[in-house]
């Protein structure tokens, strides 16, 4: 028999006619696609596929960055003003407090929070996709397809504990809370998730749609949900700026981002850059592309869904970056829109799209565990280890470039607010790394830099120039005579660590 039709007050579209109705149960009594169960499935699916992350292992800087950032922040410092980056606060104090707790400045704690935080996020999508499609394994479906997704890539994206992976469950939640007219949690969600990420503001046009939407059915005023949606988003933002200080707060995470937004000279790159990332993406969620261009037909009916994709599409490319884990945005719309084919679908079609999911997975993750240490893994834990027999644990220590994985490791922290030379330099992932110079540096950087030195004047500098550690050559310290007359005044060489040149007060 089938089942009745669903109403038109459902923003789901209708669900394909003449399919086998197969729920995804145990016929013998256990219920797999929801409760305490379909947690299970997710919890482990998502430890499954995220396995090589399970270890202590760096997979990109960025992960060390925010360590070393916890390690100052555990050490008294003040984030925005004793160390700082151009990223919101939840990561930092989250990797701090993982740090504190278990006593340890050891990546794997904080892995298995990123893991969690894909398995809510799994959960918010099974919720949201019972509601929209009415049915039980509709929920299933959806979880699994975005935990596929969530693996479908390089390593170096998205097996590491980043922005992205801890931003989703709350900017999810954002959209889950506006579908269910909620629109001041769901604000005040959306606004946590900017804590977490910036680009999750973009979700607030589609929990817009949805709240002017559900206000005209219900004959509210549109005027005033949406008011409440504005509220529940800067709320947060703005005890955030108090707590921080309005201009350093505003400064990092908003208004100081112009020099890494700019692409002035860099077209071409960052056109072949974008292309290529987003190829790769496609062909690595195939499965999930496909389906989401099928169920176009409901368009109309998933209007919030192609505007909630549409949003972070603009996502992805903000900045144009293009980074691999930039495209983890993209997965809740995108697997709540394949779910649409597959709530009556055979298992024949099932299983033919578990395959195309898991054949990219599986890909990834061999490749994952297959890849030992690189060259650049090799030079930082050297790095680290001389850094710790040479210099005293209260010690600071300088890095010429971009390697933070030495501070992380050795336990020293940087002799800098930067601990990264990007600020100073201009040259950054996603840019020609020619595009290097004193011309690029970010306001006051340099002034900062300079007062930081005086403060605290570090007890090893590593120059990795020389080396050409993730392009380091263009970042050579004669280029930057500001620097380098420091330097010559105040230090010598006293070593050669892996081609890097160590310096020590004279």
């Amino acid at each position: 028999m089938r089942p009745a039709a669903r109403s038109e007050a459902s923003p789901g579209p209708t669900v394909p006619a003449g399919q086998p109705d197969e729920p995804l149960a145990d016929t013998r009594g256990l219920n797999w696609t929801r409760g305490p169960l379909l947690l299970v499935v997710f919890a482990l699916v998502a430890f499954a596929v995220h396995a090589p992350s399970l270890s202590n292992r760096s997979f990109n800087s960025d992960e060390a960055y925010a360590a070393t950032q916890a390690q100052v922040l555990n050490r008294g410092g003040r984030l925005y003003v004793d160390t700082v980056d151009r990223k919101p606060p939840v990561v930092p104090y989250l990797y701090a407090a993982t740090f504190r707790v278990t006593g340890s400045d050891n990546l794997l704690a904080v892995r298995i929070l990123a893991v969690v935080a894909d398995v809510l996020t799994a959960l918010l999508l099974a919720a949201e996709a019972r509601r929209r499609f009415g049915r039980d394994r509709a929920g299933m479906i959806a979880g699994l397809l975005f935990l596929g997704g969530s693996a479908a890539f390089y390593a170096t994206d998205f097996q590491t504990a980043n922005f992205e992976v801890f931003m989703l469950p709350l900017m999810v939640a954002g959209f889950v809370l506006a579908a269910r007219s909620r629109p001041l949690a769901s604000g005040a969600a959306i606004g946590l998730a900017t804590l977490t990420k910036q680009t999750a503001a973009t979700t607030l046009f589609p929990a817009a749609w949805l709240v002017w939407r559900e206000a005209h059915r219900g004959s509210a005023r549109p005027a005033g949900r949406l008011a409440r949606l504005g509220l529940g988003f800067v709320a947060p933002i703005a005890l955030a700026a108090v707590a921080f200080g309005a201009h350093d707060f505003l400064t990092w995470v908003f208004t100081g981002n112009g020099g890494y937004l700019d692409v002035g000279g860099t077209l071409g790159f960052t056109f072949h850059h974008g292309l290529t990332q987003t190829l790769w993406f496609v062909l690595a969620n195939l499965a999930l592309v496909g389906l989401a261009v099928l169920a176009g037909r409901w368009w109309r009916r998933d209007l919030d869904l192609w505007l909630w994709a549409g949003a972070a599409v603009v996502a992805v490319a903000t900045g144009f970056r293009f980074f691999g884990h930039y495209y983890l945005q993209l997965l809740p719309p995108l697997s709540l829109l394949a779910t649409g084919p597959l709530v009556r679908a055979s298992w024949r079609a099932l299983t033919a799209v578990a395959v195309v999911v898991a054949v990219p997975v599986a890909f990834f993750v061999e490749k994952s565990f297959a890849t030992g240490p690189s060259h650049t893994d090799i030079v930082a834990a050297d790095l680290a280890a001389y850094a710790r027999s040479t210099v005293a644990p209260n010690g600071r220590i300088l890095v010429w470039g971009h390697l933070p994985e030495v501070y992380w490791r050795s336990g020293r922290l940087p002799a800098t607010r930067f601990a990264t030379t990007e600020f100073l330099t201009g040259q950054s992932g996603g840019r020609p790394p020619s595009l290097s110079g004193m011309q690029y540096a970010a306001p006051e950087a340099w002034a900062d830099f300079d007062a930081d030195l005086r403060a605290h004047p570090p007890a090893l500098v590593f120059d990795l120039a020389p080396a050409n550690i993730r392009n380091a050559r263009y970042e050579a310290i004669p280029r930057f005579p500001r620097f380098s007359a420091y330097l010559a005044r105040h230090y010598r060489v006293v070593a050669h660590v892996d081609g890097v040149v160590a310096y020590a007060p004279r």
